[in-house]
């Protein structure tokens, strides 16, 4: 049974809100309350920053591009700075701590950042350790956040689905009532389908870059040493030689037949290979958590307010322009 609350939410501004919780207080030991209404400036940057039009990316690669996107970062009030000025923060805070406190992902890089004693390993130098902390802190937030809220919307307009992986959930609940929550988020075949199929759609990355390091043939196509290589992470996701009804929402392709007889590199929501992304697994653990946790407790609906279909803005990452609106039912 349930009970209709009749709260039409914006599941992007809320997920927003935890995932940049999560990756600065588990990665960098930060209690920034971000969900209680605190640190706003904070949250409001990481959304403008990613709400960049991604043709300045392509603007890059041209001989005057550095200089134009350092003009455009100053006009839009040097949001870069920003992060840089709270990694900053973040690790002099540390700092003055001592490194006898949790051992994260901070405490890593400030001791690699110490002298080191393995022979042909370098120490990361101040700049880097920044540099790294900005790059985790806000693809940390971003990607996750939206998987999350498109994940959220397929169920809104999937109800059926939606039924049937609450159904599991529950199931699995109960029989691991014992186990660690994670446990049991890892155990639910069906949220995996399903998480994979709303990231399939609309992937945390739309393309990947990588640069040739020598010279090689394919296929009569010569490619030189130090050419940039960009995979097309969305087409292939929508490739209909590869996926039958490829715009339909359909987690059952990533289990039996189906998923056996598919290409390996055919789906790549993290990349692949030796420099796939390096948070795959927290993403993972954490979007599943956040499921279980949420889905356990509400039900989600589509409202008037829901876009069907999405309205998608191809910023630093794909994103639902306007949010993602549905409407929230609590389980009683």
């Amino acid at each position: 049974m349930f009970y209709f609350t009749d709260q039409r939410v914006d599941m992007l501004d809320w997920f927003s809100k935890l995932t940049l919780e999560v990756i600065l207080c588990t990665a960098f030991g930060v209690d920034a309350n971000i969900q209680l209404g605190e640190n706003t400036e904070m949250l409001e940057n990481a959304k403008a920053l990613f709400q960049t039009p991604g043709i300045l990316r392509q603007l890059a690669r041209l001989p005057f591009g550095k200089a134009f996107l350092k003009l455009m970062a100053y006009l839009s009030g040097n949001k870069p700075l920003y992060f840089q000025g709270v990694a900053k923060e973040i690790i002099k805070s540390r700092r003055q701590q001592g490194l006898t406190g949790r051992k994260d992902l901070l405490h890593l890089m400030m001791i690699a950042n110490e002298e080191t004693t393995v022979e042909g390993v370098s120490k990361l130098s101040d700049e880097e350790i920044v540099a790294q902390a900005i790059l985790f802190l806000l693809a940390g937030y971003e990607t996750s956040s939206n998987t999350l809220s498109f994940t959220l919307y397929y169920l809104a307009v999937n109800p059926d689905v939606q039924d049937k992986l609450r159904k599991e959930i529950t199931e699995a609940m109960e029989s691991n009532a014992k186990m660690p929550l994670y446990e049991v988020a890892q155990s639910i075949e069906y949220l995996d389908c399903v998480i994979m199929e709303a990231q399939r759609l609309y992937p945390p990355a739309a393309q990947v870059n990588r640069e040739c390091s020598e010279d090689y043939d394919l296929n009569g196509i010569h490619i030189p040493a130090g050419t940039e290589i960009v995979i097309p992470i969305y087409a292939l996701h929508h490739d209909p030689d590869a996926w039958q009804d490829p715009e339909k929402f359909d987690p059952e392709r990533f289990r039996g037949p189906a998923k056996d007889a598919r290409h390996a590199f055919q789906f790549l929501p993290f990349g692949a290979g030796p420099r796939n992304c390096i948070g795959m697994r927290f993403a993972l653990m954490e979007i599943k958590i956040a499921l279980v946790r949420i889905l356990t407790k509400y039900k989600f609906v589509q409202s008037p307010e829901t876009q069907v279909p999405l309205i998608i803005h191809p910023g630093g990452t794909l994103s639902a322009k306007g949010g993602v609106r549905v409407r929230v039912e609590t389980v009683i």
